[in-house]
């Protein structure tokens, strides 16, 4: 029988950056009418104080700016981008602008629009460096290689200690496939920066693909600078998991990084959907398999491979009609899966 895994923590944000718990105005809001932080003394003191200072300084753009910092990260976008404009319209030719206008763009998804400010940065100051390398980590998903590595380069050039540029080189050598490089670059970013989170998770996945032990290592790493962040924590239990073949012990691992994201996020239906997994394809207890694949769809009903995956259990223990329920169950909820109607099938004809 054919077990089907769903092993996606949350779709990795833009351009393979890490996986972030996000509240508030949802990206993407414009809601100019919008309170920045309602309920707060202590923010509504900080916007007096930019407040003020605008009123002392009209004519300066970096007071626009900065209220315009305060606005988009709290959320209340249009009002960002309106202070935005008005920083514009004093003086046009700040990149520090263009660049804060990029990060506003990219926060809402808006690669596009943030590309091209990133580009009008770069027009006004070919020196700066969150530009250049903000730029070329869309030139990498481009495809825009050569134009990313002189950027980089160029990034590098204006401080050889800049963490970021060796973190965005191994992306660029991690897409062309040179792995190699592409962890020399990502572990020069951490000797720079030893709480480089996103590095330590990148050097991971990179000895995770390998099956190499040093995974693990990498992601401790990580988890010590960032304990409650769900990512490093799934990447880890996969690892594991996915190694258990050579020691046992590491499916209780898995279990314990399981248990520790679900205490984070009681939501976070992978966790009990993999736990399930391990049961019924590496260790067979069909039991306790059906036990996290029923706690998978308690949590989220639409889980058609939580149906399909508990249908498998109840039919190696003989519980025929359980599994031709979850079968069906499945089916309704993804007509179009064969797996689960060439199990109904199977189970249907004896055979």
């Amino acid at each position: 029988m054919k077990v089907i895994a769903i092993i996606s923590i949350c779709a990795l944000v833009l351009l393979g950056a890490s996986c972030k718990q996000t509240g508030g105005t949802k990206p993407g809001s414009n809601d100019s009418d919008a309170p920045a932080n309602p309920g707060s003394s202590e923010v509504d003191h900080v916007l007096d104080s930019l407040n003020k200072n605008i009123e002392l300084r009209p004519n300066d753009f970096q007071v626009y700016l900065d209220r315009a910092r305060y606005f988009g990260d709290n959320q209340s976008y249009g009002r960002a981008f309106e202070d935005i404009a008005r920083a514009l319209a004093i003086d046009s030719t700040k990149a520090t602008v263009y660049q804060y206008k990029g990060e506003l763009f990219f926060s809402q998804q808006k690669v596009k629009e943030a590309y091209e400010e990133y580009k009008r940065c770069i027009q006004f100051d070919a020196t700066n460096s969150n530009c250049l390398l903000q730029k070329t980590g869309i030139d990498i998903v481009l495809g825009n290689y050569d134009v990313a590595r002189e950027q980089i380069n160029a990034a590098l050039k204006q401080n050889e200690y800049n963490p970021y540029a060796y973190y965005m080189r191994g992306r660029l050598y991690k897409t062309l496939g040179d792995t190699s490089l592409a962890a020399s670059s990502y572990k020069t970013a951490i000797e720079v920066d030893p709480d480089y989170y996103d590095a330590y998770v990148e050097v991971g996945l990179l000895y995770a693909a390998q099956k190499n032990e040093l995974a693990k290592e990498y992601y401790n790493s990580a988890i010590a600078i960032r304990p409650r962040n769900i990512e490093v924590w799934y990447n880890k239990a996969m690892y594991l998991q996915e190694t258990g073949f050579r020691k046992k012990d590491k499916y209780a691992e898995a279990f314990a990084c399981y248990d520790t994201i679900l205490k984070i996020d009681g939501n976070f239906v992978a966790a009990d959907f993999n736990k399930g997994f391990i049961w019924l394809e590496y260790l067979q207890n069909y039991d306790s398999a059906a036990y996290y694949f029923t706690r998978a769809v308690n949590t989220y009903p639409q889980y058609f491979q939580a149906y399909f995956n508990r249908g498998l259990c109840n039919e190696s223990l003989n519980k025929k009609k359980e599994a031709e329920s979850d079968y069906r169950q499945a089916l309704a909820l993804s007509p179009g899966y064969d797996e689960a109607a060439k199990a109904l099938n199977r189970l249907l004809s004896g055979k």
